[in-house]
């Protein structure tokens, strides 16, 4: 397994898959950055900006999907 782009890009979709698949509100409770309005979020910039990076990546639900469905095909297509 080299160093490629193909890879990069797996190894980014990976990624992003794990953190679609967290269960936000509870996650982020243990944190206290399930509501990023909170006096917590704001003493806290690091984890309400990680906080706000798992609320904004589940919009890109569809998108991952697709780039899953593109990716399993090439992968069954070319091999590993």
């Amino acid at each position: 397994m080299g160093f490629s782009l193909w890879n990069m890009f797996k190894t980014g979709l990976l990624l992003t898959n794990a953190l679609l698949v967290l269960n936000r509100p509870r996650f982020l409770a243990k944190y206290g950055l399930d509501n990023l309005n909170s006096a917590h979020a704001a003493r806290h910039p690091v984890l309400a900006q990680a906080g706000g990076l798992l609320h904004a990546v589940q919009y890109l639900k569809v998108p991952v999907i697709v780039c899953n469905i593109i990716t399993i095909f090439f992968e069954l297509l070319l091999g590993s």
